[in-house]
Parts: structure tokens; C-alpha cells; sequence
């Protein structure tokens, strides 16, 4: 009898429907059915605000963009992202195994670096903790952006709800491993040697370089430039 029953067990358990089995075995489908678990391996995204909330918490817009990002060295291209920086979460849409749509926060548990449109950032341990920095320019030096929203009582008059604020950014240049904080260009040429500051002002006046509606564009071109000035 227990012979038989050993052969009969699998046959029965491939009978089973698919809505009663367990989370691990939904798990298995998704990996036989190509989901990458490396790429797919993060918290489900459940962050609610109120209805009556104004803005929102993403860098560009609720809308979810294409995009490539790169964990455990496999770059993972033309996948969709948005990126949530009020939680500082880096936000992965997909559609499962049964063509259900879900969003997860991607693990920075190995993850490098991501693109969200012409966006580029990396994921990196400087002076505070890990933290995302939008990166321009190649070369000795770069520029880091971070970029953070806040959440703040709307200010209009009868309304008792909350605003997400726009955008902020605090801007860096990366020397030798150290964030150089800058506001301005003043600011940002007192960062170089003094025998190099008549070239960066050059620049800035010839190309018309102002700090605040600068593309990123313009700014990666010029840190370049700064960067090989000998």
C-alpha cells in the first residue's frame, strides 16, 4: 500500500489547482516562467498617503518610465521604474507569472547603480549612509545630486491636509572619495586651486552657466572640463 501510495502522491499533487498552492510554490512558477529572482527579490511597495494629499512623492511624476539597473554586476535593461524619494526607494514594476501587475521595492542589498530615462544614479557609501545620488560627468571628478521631498501641511487657506514639497536637491562634487558640498558658483569654484579658477569662470561665462537651470547636459560638460584642466 505504501508503494502505491508513493506513486500516486505526485500524480495527485500536480491535480492540485493552482489557487491552492502555497506562496513557495507560486515562487517556483515564477522562476520556471523566467522571472528573474535576483531581479524580482524586494518588499511589495504598500506606501498609501491620504486622498487629499497634494503632489506626490516620485522625482518626476507617478508615472513609471523605462529604465535598466544593475544588481550583483547584471545590468537588467528595459525594465519599468520610478523612483520614490520621499522613502528613498527605488520602485520595480512587473507583471507575475499570471499577468498580474505588481511593484516592489528593489533590494539595495547588492544593487549598484540604476538609469531612469536620461537619469543616472548610483547607490553609494560616502561620508553618511548609503544613500542614491544622480551622477554627471566621467572622468577624476563627478557631480552627485540627491534628491529628497517633504511632506508639509498645506498651507492653503481651509484645507487641513498635507503637500508633498518639489523637488530638492543637494549638490556635490566627488574629489578623491569626498563630497564637496556647493550652492552657488562662487561656491563651487573656491572648491578648486586658485591657479584654476580664472579657466572655470571662462567657461561658466562663455557657456552660460547658472547653477540653478542648468541642464544636466551642461553640468556634466563642465565638470569634465574642470576635471582635465592641467
Amino acid at each position: 500500500m505504501k508503494r502505491i501510495l508513493r506513486y500516486l502522491f505526485p500524480i495527485f499533487f500536480f491535480l492540485i489547482p493552482v489557487t491552492l498552492l502555497s506562496q513557495d510554490a507560486l515562487n517556483v512558477l515564477d522562476r520556471v516562467y523566467g522571472l528573474d529572482q535576483t531581479l524580482c527579490n524586494g518588499k511589495k511597495y504598500t506606501y498609501l498617503i491620504l486622498y487629499s494629499t497634494k503632489g506626490h512623492q516620485y522625482l518626476l511624476s507617478p508615472e513609471y518610465i523605462d529604465g535598466s539597473v544593475t544588481i550583483k554586476e547584471t545590468c537588467y535593461q528595459d525594465i519599468t521604474l520610478n523612483y520614490d524619494i520621499f522613502n528613498q526607494e527605488l520602485l520595480l514594476r512587473y507583471e507575475d507569472e499570471k499577468g498580474i501587475l505588481k511593484t516592489i521595492e528593489v533590494s539595495k542589498a547588492w544593487l549598484t547603480n540604476f538609469s531612469l530615462g536620461n537619469m543616472n544614479f548610483e547607490f553609494l557609501n560616502l561620508e553618511q549612509e548609503p544613500r542614491f545620488y544622480q551622477v554627471l560627468g566621467k572622468g577624476p571628478l563627478r557631480i552627485l545630486y540627491y534628491w529628497q521631498k517633504y511632506l508639509s501641511l498645506d498651507g492653503t487657506i481651509g484645507s487641513s491636509g498635507y503637500l508633498f514639497t518639489l523637488a530638492d536637491r543637494d549638490s556635490f562634487v566627488l574629489m578623491d572619495g569626498q563630497l564637496k558640498r556647493f550652492k552657488t558658483k562662487r561656491s563651487l569654484i573656491r572648491l578648486f586651486e586658485p591657479e584654476h579658477r580664472p579657466k572655470i569662470k571662462s567657461y561658466m561665462r562663455k557657456n552660460k552657466i547658472n547653477m540653478k537651470r542648468a541642464s544636466d547636459e551642461a553640468m556634466a560638460e563642465m565638470i569634465t572640463f574642470i576635471g582635465n584642466i592641467k
